[in-house]
């Protein structure tokens, strides 16, 4: 896969930027286990794990794409909040190798066209890591494919459905 230089870079930095990761890369074996963990720091503060882009702990911004079903996806295909048309990246199927080189510098990868505040993984296993566990969020996870209704924003609205169904349980008693 060719790629021209991002707006600062000459040509051969955005080359040696991707220099561990050859056109005909395979992924080596990982760990899901480390790579959910590793997804959670370096990834989830932005990037939902879900079809309809929930986000699901404290701290998290829905400012990135879902990354459900990340695998095999073409770039642009899911909306990004706050994002022009010019802003995203473009013409890249999401793979092993286009992930891992997004994941170690995503300037060079996205020729410059990227508004979040991550300067990339350096490090070549926690890359293989995350890229395992992305394979894993797809439709044949039942736990993230069908996940439970989402629950109401607004602490006093949960609040309210925790006090009606505690109600509702000590009149069934």
């Amino acid at each position: 896969m060719a790629f021209s230089a991002a707006p600062d870079c000459d040509g051969r930095q955005s080359m040696e930027a991707f220099s561990d990761v050859p056109d005909d890369f395979e992924l080596p074996a990982g760990s899901v286990g480390k790579g959910e963990k590793l997804f959670k720091k370096y990834c989830s503060q932005c990037h939902s794990i879900y079809p309809d882009n929930r986000m699901t702990r404290g701290g998290q911004t829905q400012l990135g794409p879902t990354l459900f079903n990340i695998y095999g996806r073409a770039s642009g295909m899911e909306d990004i909040q706050n994002k022009l048309g010019d802003e995203r990246v473009d013409g890249v199927l999401w793979l092993d190798g286009p992930l891992m080189n997004y994941m170690k510098n995503p300037r060079v990868l996205a020729q410059g066209r990227v508004q979040m505040n991550f300067r990339g993984i350096p490090n070549f296993q926690t890359r293989i890591d995350i890229c395992h566990y992305l394979k894993t969020l797809n439709w044949n996870n039942e736990m993230l494919a069908n996940p439970a209704e989402k629950p109401a924003s607004l602490p006093m609205v949960r609040w309210y459905q925790q006090l009606t169904k505690e109600r509702v349980a000590e009149s069934t008693d």
